[in-house]
């Protein structure tokens, strides 16, 4: 069996320092004496074999005789005495109900291998006396097994246990509890041993037992009966599974408008469940990091029974062990809130979604609340695999539970959009696929709407999710196209798509609609395909109003006349356009420059003739204007394929002060016509035209692509982006050529205010999240540097976005980013990466000056690095490193070491290996009691040495202030076996020990320093103690891990290179 550590009690140490005074916290001493510390543990874990050879004998006092022959020390005698008790003494069930059967008798016990508490406490008394150790009887009240919830104790006791002397103190220790549990069902005892009743520290004894005797509470200020009532009972299974507390402290909860509360914290990650009346589970349970938190919603007024249940995340166990109880009094029901049925009792994402592999949830709430009965929620998946989403309430039909959901998937990004067929409440299910046919549900939801005039209708029975541009169509050579979004809007009953492909891949289509009536010829025939080289168009005119499902499917290469399912869209058209289809009639328009346009504010033409004649398919005209307008040009065809959408696609225009530039890049060879229009300066919105050119190209080579439809003319800096507030951009054309995938932006910014970039592209695939990681940002004063890294070769926008002062980010300006080389492939920037990066008006505001790196970059070759701020004496500060391979919030801080003094706050940061990381720095005001920290700034840190390996900082705790300054030893990590100096410069304090196997006390010398050595041998970790005051307790500030040689090379090696 495994023996109770020291470290099991100092995970209570916040309950049990409610309950101790000052001259009575656990000494030093007391820590090394616990049983499974340095100083005996392994005696006494090899006591547990031998304790259970000893063959039951005649008398006590030979059994006594046996079991001290393999102890040397008090504790190690109790050991074998409890342990012998509690496996081989069975509790009598007789007596369990009836307590005129109880026997004291310790000979009548052994003889017979049973007992009652009585009977348990009464033999562990003698034998413990035989042995040479003090030990009592105490008789009380328990909150054991014929407990009832919430009951009082009358004058007759029902419980009798021990406590024993060591180390010149009281003990208690429970050998009934501790030997197993009855089981009155199939009038059963169950031998399970509980380690956990055996020297229980009195703070958490008194949760369960009440002595008759006040005194034998062991505690300064002891209970009272009736506190012990009340009070909230955690039973052993709660602290042996590593939890801490239970929120609220009462047992009696009353419910606030039809509501409880409660929350459990804890120092690992667990599953947890509930009943109610051990039947009902009207609640809502959120898993949080280290704990959970539960809503419970009563159906009846009254009382009620709340008993909370958990189990080990890694357990292979489907039974949940009780922890904890609670009673409910509910004075009123919410009528209006209900839990669908359907509902699993586990809401919400949590660390648990996370360890699935789904990542950033958007809704990161459990419940959802939507005015207008729509809802969005996406994630990242860390792995592919096929996931899909169930709606369900007391209005959807079975079998069209996933007919109200829509899926979208970009990459490793999937989205559901949720449209309710009424108000009311419902459950959104999120499966994932655990074999052929077969998933699992992962996360779900609780969707509230409570607007009576939402009645979405059901989305169309053959649509497929996932709908819209999906990996399969790009793997299939369906490359670029025109419409990203799942779902197409028409007002008049045309659209159309267009893709680039390749390899000569062949499409098919069909058009679907659950409502109106198409044969299989009519659906084609309401696509039309036009091909012209790598370009395909399905242009698509609709019979009548309605929504249909546009369905594609490209030729299987292994068999040319075999088509497969690739992709769909919804189309939803509100209206038809009742007249003739045909392209529009070119108006007679006056051509080329004239006095009409210099009447329009168009002065100084670049090109003074009516006809511009291209020889490679590209050309450029240019106006100056008389004064501020918004403009725009469209592209027209003769050719009959030409549609509305490719009028704009070829035409990139750039706009700064008074000066307005066309860039055309034709399709292919031909005639077109450039038409340029004015906004009226009296109806803005309402364009007018100006002028038309005459384009003409014979060159049968040109084929240029369209510009992105992403792309948002003007491109370049313009007015806008002035008025916005971007003024001095450093790039001033539109188009930034790069050579090797990078290049920088700045702009001086008119006034503090927020600003972000993102990067976009229709030819390589990126998700919401990489449109943002391929852009470092760094914002100084009025200045702001964009400086960007391309996944790979393509041609890519820009675009950049302003602070409102509404607090919303608005659109300023975009450029069109073009790189050729092949080989580039830069990565994306670390996810933990924010911007702005490097310090900020954010960091200043948050009170970090004068910050040592203005660059929010820091290259490091050998691995360290300084980062320094002034600090302004009424915040705190807390600085962590990020990367994909830290993961763990302790491993993030014991890379950094903080230092504060005269004024300033230093960190001192050792990578652990070459790599991107991100020092993240955070702050919060004194006066704030919280330990929540708000963002201040965060910097980016590179290091391409690939044979450094800095091992940790040593571990600081909360009891280590930041005004101590450690000389040594600085690493965290101590060689095995080895003397160590230890040399710590800190004021105030009356003593510093040093706590390995043994203790080791420091001393202080002239010039203000703690000095002495240490001694590792022995001992897997190192520990520092402080204290400011002889008379109280030492408090835990530095810990020290204790490796073997080869970790001791490697900590070598790394100092070396």
């Amino acid at each position: 069996m495994k023996v109770k550590e020291a470290k099991f009690v100092s995970k209570f140490i916040p309950k049990i320092v409610n309950h101790i005074s000052s001259t009575d916290h656990l000494s030093l001493k007391m820590l090394q004496f616990l049983p499974g510390t340095a100083a005996d543990g392994s005696r006494c874990h090899s006591l547990v074999p031998k304790t259970f050879m000893v063959v039951k004998p005649n008398t006590v006092e030979e059994l006594v005789r046996l079991l001290l022959k393999m102890a040397r020390t008090d504790l190690e005698k109790v050991r074998a005495i409890w342990m012998w008790i509690c496996h081989h003494i069975e509790y009598d069930l007789e007596a369990l109900e009836d307590k005129s059967k109880w026997c004291g008798d310790p000979n009548q016990i052994l003889l017979t291998g049973k007992g009652a508490c009585e009977g348990y406490a009464s033999l562990l008394e003698t034998m413990c006396r035989l042995a040479g150790i003090k030990c009592i009887k105490i008789g009380g009240f328990s909150k054991g097994h014929c407990y009832d919830l919430g009951q009082t104790f009358s004058d007759e006791t029902n419980h009798a246990w021990n406590a024993v002397y060591l180390n010149k103190k009281w003990h208690l220790l429970d050998s009934t509890w501790g030997a197993g549990l009855a089981d009155s069902s199939n009038n059963k005892f169950n031998f399970r041993y509980n380690e956990f009743y055996f020297l229980t520290h009195p703070a958490l004894f008194i949760e369960e037992h009440f002595p008759d005797n006040q005194n034998w509470q062991l505690l300064q200020v002891p209970l009272s009966l009736k506190q012990f009532e009340g009070n909230v009972c955690h039973k052993s299974s709660f602290y042996n599974a590593g939890l801490i507390a239970s929120y609220p402290e009462t047992l009696q909860v009353e419910t606030v408008n039809g509501k409880a509360t409660f929350s459990i914290e804890g120092h690992f990650p667990a599953l947890f469940s509930f009943t109610l009346n051990k039947t009902e589970k009207p609640g809502l349970l959120t898993l949080t990091k280290h704990g959970m938190q539960l809503e419970v919603y009563p159906q009846e007024t009254g009382r009620h029974r709340l008993e909370l249940y958990t189990k080990p995340f890694e357990s292979t166990k489907d039974m949940y062990e009780s922890i904890v109880e609670y009673i409910i009094i509910c004075g009123s029901v919410d009528p209006v809130f209900k839990i669908p049925r359907e509902l699993d009792i586990v809401v919400g994402p949590s660390w648990l979604t996370d360890k699935k592999g789904f990542l950033q949830l958007t809704a990161r709430d459990p419940v959802i609340n939507t005015p207008d009965g729509r809802c969005t929620i996406g994630f990242t998946l860390a792995r592919r695999i096929v996931v899909i989403a169930t709606l369900h309430g007391d209005r959807i039909k079975l079998g069209d539970e996933r007919r109200y959901v829509l899926q979208t998937l970009r990459g490793n990004r999937v989205e559901f959009r949720i449209h309710l067929p009424q108000q009311g409440h419902y459950a959104l299910k999120l499966h994932c696929s655990t074999g052929q046919g077969k998933f699992e549900c992962f996360c779900n939801y609780l969707i509230i709407c409570t607007n009576p005039d939402v009645t979405w209708p059901l989305f169309p029975k053959k649509l497929q999710n996932p709908v819209g541009p999906t990996a399969l169509m790009e793997k299939k050579g369906l490359l670029q196209p025109s419409c990203r979004d799942p779902i197409i809007y028409s007002s008049n009953g045309h659209l159309s798509i267009s893709f680039t492909i390749k390899d000569n891949i062949k499409i098919l289509t069909a058009l679907l609609s659950d409502d109106a009536s198409l044969s299989d010829s009519g659906g084609k025939r309401h696509v039309t395909q036009v091909q012209r080289g790598q370009h395909l168009e399905l242009q698509v005119r609709l019979p009548q109003a309605g929504s249909y499902v546009l369905q594609i499917f490209a030729d299987n290469t292994a068999s040319p006349s075999a088509f497969e399912y690739i992709c769909n869209y919804l189309i939803c058209c509100s209206s038809i356009d009742t007249f003739s289809t045909e392209a529009p009639v070119i108006p007679h328009i006056p051509v080329g420059s004239s006095s009409t346009t210099d009447k329009k504010g168009f002065i100084q033409p670049s090109q003074l003739g009516q006809v511009i004649n291209s020889p490679d398919g590209r050309c450029s005209l240019s106006f100056s204007l008389d004064r501020d307008m918004s403009c725009l040009a469209t592209l027209h065809s003769d050719d009959n394929k030409w549609n509305s959408q490719m009028e704009r696609r070829y035409i990139l225009q750039n706009q700064k002060q008074r000066q307005v530039e066309f860039f055309i890049q034709l399709p292919k060879c031909g005639s077109y016509e450039l038409r340029v229009y004015a906004d009226n300066k009296f109806q803005p919105g309402n364009y007018e035209l100006v002028c038309s050119y005459l384009i003409s190209c014979s060159n049968p080579k040109v084929a240029w692509p369209p510009f992105p439809d992403i792309l948002q003319n003007p491109v370049g800096p313009t007015p806008l982006s002035e008025k916005k507030g971007l003024l001095q951009p450093s790039q001033t054309e539109p188009i930034i050529h790069s050579n090797d995938g990078r290049c920088s932006l700045s702009f001086t910014l008119k006034k503090e205010m927020g600003i972000f970039a993102r990067l976009q592209s229709e030819g390589v695939l990126l998700t919401e999240e990489g449109e943002r990681r391929h852009v470092l940002q760094f914002q100084r004063q009025n200045r702001v540097d964009f400086h960007i890294q391309l996944p790979q070769a393509g041609t890519y926008v820009l675009k950049i976005y302003t602070e409102s002062e509404q607090g919303s980010f608005k659109f300023a300006c975009n450029y069109l980013i073009s790189c050729v080389n092949a080989q580039v492939k830069w990565p994306l920037l670390p996810l933990e990466l924010s911007n702005p990066a490097g310090p900020s008006y954010l960091s200043d505001k948050k009170g970090l000056l004068r910050p040592s790196h203005l660059d929010p970059v820091i290259q490091t070759d050998d691995g360290r690095c300084c980062v320094s701020f002034a600090l302004d004496d009424k915040i705190e500060v807390m600085a962590t490193l990020h990367s994909d391979d830290i993961t763990s919030e302790e491993a993030r801080r014991r890379s950094i070491f903080q230092l504060e003094k005269e004024g300033r706050v230093e960190f001192e940061i050792q990578l652990p290996k070459a790599g991107n990381y991100v020092l993240k720095i955070c702050t919060k005001k004194k006066t704030d009691l919280s330990n929540v920290y708000d963002y201040a700034c965060n910097y980016l840190l590179c290091c391409s040495n690939t044979k450094i390996r800095w091992p940790f900082f040593p571990m600081r705790y909360s009891a280590w202030n930041t005004n101590y300054e450690l000389l040594e030893p600085r690493t965290g990590i101590l060689p095995a076996n080895s003397e160590v100096k230890f040399r710590i410069k800190a004021k105030g304090l009356a003593a510093v020990v040093v706590k390995g196997k043994n203790f080791w006390p420091l001393t202080l010398s002239r010039d203000g320093f703690w000095e002495g050595v240490g001694s590792t041998a022995g001992s897997k970790d190192i520990q520092v103690l402080v204290t400011n005051n002889l008379n109280k307790n030492y408090a835990l500030v530095l810990s020290y891990q204790v490796k073997g040689a080869v970790h001791q090379r490697l900590i070598e090696s790394s100092y070396s290179s």
